[in-house]
């Protein structure tokens, strides 16, 4: 059977593309080139992960394509980053990125090539339940991808295979070392955001809307009475839930709670003010309505917090959660997504 596989030159996917192999898959190896920063659409020296892309398909003896979508990337990707944030909002790009613009393009080659199916590095498993497909989280929990990965469609879905869905990383790490790809086990994984270079997103949000001449003015600090605290550096260089970097330093921490983006106003409390009992969620896709019927898991963060909540479809776009005790600084613009147990029912993106 043909099986496209998304290939980004790391560990994860050169050991699917290995695990694939063994159970007889004919591979088509494909990398998606996308926008970095400082690249002007029209450079053409080529970026280490594609070079070491292709020289893993040539080892394993691939098929391998590279496809340039730096343009779709940043129209796409970039575009939605700067501007939730210009919206006063948080976003995740992770998610959006999976739903609009890398699944899509994968779905599109495999068509393109006669493959029947798609494979990815994701860690994350996938099961069929009463003829709908469902993710499911991964054997490793600290690798474990599934919150990323819950606006893929019946469609995506029927089609996608996770060869590591089962695997630690540690496991997946010995056996690109058993087939001599030593230098794949010593690799440092990426941390954070893809299209970042470092941790802290404000310099890259700055360069971009340096880019697009968007200027963004000084604006004020206020308490919860409305009262003057302190000059801030613009709006969208702060996110809900921040408490460091606001050049305050009582005894007692503020913390960021609202954003207003009209007025260029960010209010200020203390962590106690970030506790909400329920929020509006938008843009959201669920695998199967019934699965609502009783509490689900919700999450607000990747790692290490899950509540229990209840569901209530409020209309196709929109959905309110109320958790059973207060969840702490849900920002506007991050996801929700819904389990129950290992199984992900679907998500959406946090309105208020």
């Amino acid at each position: 059977m043909k099986i496209l596989l998304g290939m980004s030159g790391g560990i994860d996917s050169s050991v699917a593309a290995i695990l694939l192999l063994q159970k007889g898959y004919d591979i088509v190896g494909l990398t998606i080139r996308t926008w970095s920063q400082n690249d002007d659409f029209n450079n053409s020296q080529i970026p280490d992960y594609i070079t070491q892309a292709q020289e893993l398909a040539s080892k394993l003896n691939i098929k391998h394509i590279v496809v340039d979508e730096r343009k779709q990337f940043y129209n796409s990707i970039i575009t939605y980053f700067k501007n939730e944030y210009l919206k006063g909002k948080t976003p995740n790009p992770c998610a959006k990125c999976n739903t609009v613009f890398k699944w899509k393009i994968l779905n599109e080659y495999a068509a393109k090539y006669n493959c029947q199916t798609i494979a990815t590095g994701h860690y994350v498993n996938k099961v069929l339940i009463n003829n709908k497909f469902y993710i499911t989280k991964g054997f490793d929990n600290e690798k474990d991808q599934s919150f990323f990965l819950w606006g893929l469609n019946q469609n995506i879905l029927s089609k996608a295979v996770f060869p590591l869905g089962e695997l630690t990383k540690n496991e997946v790490k010995n056996i690109a070392d058993k087939h001599g790809f030593k230098s794949l086990k010593q690799k440092k994984e990426s941390i954070g955001i893809c299209f970042v270079n470092n941790t802290k997103y404000q310099p890259f949000l700055k360069s971009i809307l340096d880019r697009e001449k968007i200027n963004i003015e000084q604006g004020k600090f206020i308490d919860r009475q409305g009262n003057f605290l302190a000059t801030h550096k613009g709006y969208p260089y702060y996110t809900v839930g921040q408490r460091h970097g606001l050049g305050l330093n009582p005894e007692n921490p503020f913390y960021i709670i609202n954003i207003n983006p009209k007025k260029n106003i960010i209010e200020l409390g203390h962590r106690q003010d970030l506790y909400k009992k329920e929020m509006i969620v938008e843009n959201y896709n669920i695998i199967d309505k019934k699965d609502f019927l009783k509490p689900v898991i919700t999450k607000v963060r990747y790692r290490k917090q899950k509540a229990v909540s209840k569901i209530k479809i409020l209309s196709d776009n929109l959905l309110h959660i109320t958790f059973e005790t207060p969840e702490w600084s849900i920002a506007p613009g991050q996801t929700a997504v819904f389990y129950s147990g290992n199984k992900v029912l679907g998500g959406g993106f946090i309105v208020k």
